[in-house]
């Protein structure tokens, strides 16, 4: 949880991207890029993750996250050409993220299984709560103190938070070649692929896109900005609430209401603007997105137990990646000011191949 919540403020880059990009010299609008290029490298460290697991052990791999992250956003803080927002978040905080994260998630599926829900909730609730916080505190920060200050001051933060998870996490390192992974059947890892990637497209989209939806369903910038906390909270309570129910009903039952939950919210999204719907269907869209997050990573160590769940999850993971290009690609049809969003049905079509994927699960 240390971690994570140290590591997961790289989803706070928004906050100070208009501010660095400006001052340093970059093309205009390449915050987003630079945002961009660290999710790419997130999720190619973490496929090795699980193999460096096995070799270092967690607590050498959060170290390493520590000292990556405190130089990356050092490095910006300091820049003063163009390249160093690449460099020290794009490139280095991104590749700490990757590290961080897929150590975390890996020690909490280690909980026995009957707790392993609540556990991963948890872990990956902590990752969404650092942008919280942030978002919090910046607007009265940033004005007086400044960006590089800010940015300095995280650094010392983040890799002193991370520093004390290495501190936490065990020691030993794991067994030298994990076998276990290379015995899941290609089925189930396709299944659970299919299964995040399908589940957490639609939120993906509405994420990038919360402000601008709630503006084109007409409602004021207060409220537009009610949109975007409504989705931050729901996000982090479905992460915490999903984990610690899916003990009590079941991993499956519980992902097949966060995809129901998704399809209801984006139609009452789409065929009416009213506040209130628009309110509460990105609310529901932020829980049903934040429960995904949390209970894929906990069903995949219940298909392929403690050991095997690093190499695995690693390949599972790369859904969500892959599900984040469709931001950009949908973002404009579902923001169009024309009355309500019929376009937004169209998140619903991912919703298809993961309730199938759900099943092909339920039946293995």
């Amino acid at each position: 949880m240390v971690a994570n919540l140290a590591v997961g403020t790289l989803f706070a880059w928004s906050l100070v991207a208009p501010r660095v990009v400006a001052d340093v010299g970059a093309p205009r609008g390449s915050g987003s890029a630079v945002f961009a290029l660290a999710l790419v490298v997130f999720t190619v460290v973490l496929l090795v993750v699980g193999r460096a697991l096995a070799r270092v052990g967690p607590r050498r791999l959060l170290a390493a996250a520590a000292l990556v992250a405190g130089v990356g956003l050092g490095l910006t803080a300091a820049g003063n050409g163009p390249e160093a927002p690449w460099l020290g978040v794009g490139l280095l905080f991104g590749a700490a993220n990757g590290l961080a994260y897929g150590v975390a998630v890996a020690l909490a599926t280690r909980v026995p299984a009957e707790r392993r829900g609540t556990a991963s909730g948890l872990v990956v609730g902590a990752y969404a709560a650092g942008p919280v916080l942030l978002g919090l505190l910046a607007p009265r920060v940033l004005p007086d103190a400044g960006w590089r200050t800010c940015l300095a001051v995280l650094a010392v933060l983040v890799a002193g938070l991370v520093g004390l998870a290495a501190v936490l996490a065990p020691a030993g390192a794991g067994p030298r070649r994990d076998r276990g992974a290379e015995a899941v059947p290609g089925t189930t890892v396709v299944a659970l692929w299919v299964l995040f990637a399908g589940g957490a497209a639609p939120g993906l989209v509405v994420f990038a896109t919360a402000a601008s939806l709630a503006a084109a369903a007409g409602l004021g910038p207060g409220a537009a900005g009610a949109a975007v906390s409504l989705l931050a909270v729901g996000n982090l309570g479905g992460r915490l609430g999903a984990g610690w129910w899916s003990d009590r009903v079941g991993r499956l039952p519980a992902l097949a209401t966060a995809l129901a939950a998704t399809a209801v919210a984006l139609a009452g999204l789409a065929v009416t603007a009213a506040p209130a719907v628009v309110l509460t269907g990105l609310l529901a869209v932020g829980l049903a997105y934040g429960a995904v997050s949390a209970l894929v990573p906990a069903a995949t160590a219940d298909r392929v137990g403690a050991r095997a769940f690093p190499a695995v999850y690693s390949r599972v993971f790369t859904a969500w990646g892959c599900a984040g290009l469709l931001a950009p690609l949908l973002g404009g049809r579902v923001t169009d000011p024309d009355g309500p969003q019929l376009d937004l049905l169209l998140l619903a079509v991912p919703l298809v191949p993961a309730a199938a994927a759900l099943a092909v699960l339920a039946r293995r």
